[in-house]
């Protein structure tokens, strides 16, 4: 696969775009018929993150934590990143009924996780998956091989995923001698020009929809690209982002259900009936549009309400979307039964 990727619009106006996505949510929620933000269940949702920051628990390195992420901050780490963020989309299969696991030294993970057990794997088979033209040589077949579950069940979407793999390590062989770390060093310690830079130049992280005739910008998997490189450097070196709080939430399924459940969101009954009956929403539908533009705006409203406690507390430690949001992320994770009868939306798609 060899597309062009370039936008055909200056670069003031495609920067301006980029900048525009909390914007453009928030037009969305102004009009919106099945979604709703609850301001006054802002607050208490803000008081439980604040503890976890308060006591150190939730920091700006929650990524590094994870035993499966990588501990060096160097290139190989960088490109590693970009690789899991090429593929990390999608991990539900409306058509099986088997659930996808893989096992990475003695530990089963599903799910985000499942998909760096298979990449480490990959790996530890000598199969150098941090290197752009294995990537690039890679066969379809082979790809599928790597990410195939333990009891022999896929993914869905393993074309698109195969597709994305190419383009990623194509434009990076051939525009940052195979490196996502040259991107990094382009956008100059930016968060923003980094998401132009992305979103310019690969296609399958440009996340954008259309509600009432107008443009939404979403940018999730561009923007925890750049979220987990952060997180992973602890905001230093590499990972240094002067404009790191720009960044918006990562609207996928998971985070919307947590704010449902806080009562952040709230949903229309019919809206509620769907997704109890397991209806998939289109991409870009309306109400998809509104589910994710809700999140994005009610997490910059948690986001607000922390540094304010923060501040009236004397607590000189961070808040930002990406913390916010890796806490929403996780407590579903830690909370999975809990959450069982809150419903969440699915759609077959690249994006999330």
């Amino acid at each position: 696969m060899r597309e062009k990727t370039i936008f055909k619009v200056s670069t003031k106006f495609k920067l301006k775009m980029v900048l525009e996505i909390l914007d453009s949510c928030k037009e969305v929620i102004c009009n919106s018929k099945d979604v709703k933000i609850n301001a006054s269940k802002i607050p208490d949702l803000a008081v439980k993150i604040y503890e976890k920051i308060e006591k150190g628990i939730l920091t700006p390195d929650e990524f590094k934590k994870s035993p499966l992420h990588p501990k060096s901050d160097d290139e190989v780490a960088i490109n590693w990143i970009f690789v899991i963020d090429s593929l990390n989309y999608c991990f539900f299969d409306p058509n099986s009924k088997r659930h996808w696991t893989v096992t990475w030294k003695n530990e089963t993970h599903t799910g985000y996780f499942g998909l760096c057990a298979a990449i480490n794997k990959a790996i530890d088979n000598g199969i150098n998956m941090t290197d752009m033209r294995t990537c690039l040589e890679l066969s379809r077949e082979q790809l599928d091989e790597i990410l195939l579950g333990d009891d022999g069940s896929t993914l869905p979407l393993l074309q698109e995923r195969y597709q994305c793999l190419q383009q990623s390590a194509d434009i990076l062989l051939k525009k940052y001698k195979g490196s996502f770390l040259n991107c990094i060093i382009e956008a100059n310690n930016s968060a923003q020009k980094l998401l132009l830079l992305i979103s310019e130049n690969f296609s399958y992280f440009r996340d954008e929809s259309f509600y009432n005739n107008k443009k939404v910008f979403i940018y999730k998997r561009a923007q925890i690209l750049i979220a987990d490189i952060w997180s992973s450097f602890a905001g230093c070196g590499y990972g240094e982002f002067h404009d790191i709080d720009s960044l918006t939430m990562f609207a996928d399924y998971r985070v919307p259900q947590v704010l449902l459940y806080f009562g952040v969101l709230e949903y229309s009954d019919n809206l509620v009936e769907n997704l109890k009956k397991g209806i998939l929403l289109d991409h870009g539908s309306l109400q998809e549009v509104e589910i994710r533009a809700a999140s994005i705006v009610a997490v910059d409203q948690v986001v607000f309400t922390v540094k304010e406690l923060l501040s009236k507390n004397n607590v000189k430690k961070k808040c930002n979307a990406v913390m916010v949001d890796t806490y929403l992320w996780g407590y579903r994770r830690e909370n999975a039964i809990t959450l069982e009868d809150t419903p969440y939306h699915k759609t077959l798609n690249i994006f999330y």
